[in-house]
């Protein structure tokens, strides 16, 4: 039968992480009201030493970088959102009868249409693929793409460990329901 008495957390996290041999994750059994309002589920979360770094610390900064990407890459998505509804429908908008002015255009820019402007559909198929800002903007997507690729990998991790985490995973306490504090007789 388990203990229904909880054990105590040491009076401070620093405590708790100088009694614990190197490596260890801190254990406690209660989420008793430590200093700050913090409890020990809590204090063990950002306390777990790894290599140096502090879990918390590293699923912050993951969450950062996720973010970052994100909105760089839904900008991009937007354009291509746009400009790919553009092309789908040139017709309907009349993009082959339009010229936009050499004046909104990068300097080099399809030199050899001559000075009147180039067509907008072509600019917006241009737009769509990169190619309007040169190799640059063709390199620019390809780094984008590839924005997209940690943004999904960085999602999949953050998922997965947080249904862990869920399950019980990584707060297992012991006590058979993975979450700390609580009595599975409760």
């Amino acid at each position: 039968m388990l203990n229904s008495r909880p054990k105590l957390a040491p009076s401070s996290p620093s405590a708790a992480a100088a009694s614990a041999p190197p490596g260890a994750a801190l254990r406690t059994d209660s989420v008793l009201p430590l200093e700050h309002g913090r409890t020990a589920a809590r204090v063990r979360s950002a306390n777990l030493n790894t290599g140096g770094r502090t879990v918390g610390r590293t699923r912050t900064w993951v969450r950062r970088a996720h973010g970052l990407v994100g909105v760089i890459s839904a900008l991009n998505l937007l354009l291509l959102i746009i400009t790919g509804f553009l092309l789908q429908h040139r017709e309907m908008f009349r993009l082959d009868e339009r010229m936009l002015s050499r004046k909104i255009l990068p300097h080099m820019y399809r030199a050899e249409d001559g000075p009147e402007g180039v067509r907008a559909d072509i600019v917006v198929a241009d737009l769509h693929s990169g190619r309007l800002f040169g190799r640059t903007g063709a390199l620019v997507l390809d780094g984008i793409t590839l924005g997209w690729l940690v943004l999904l990998t960085s999602g999949l991790v953050m998922y997965s460990v947080g249904r862990r985490r869920k399950e019980g995973g990584s707060f297992d306490n012991g006590n058979g329901n993975g979450y700390p504090g609580r009595d599975p007789a409760d």
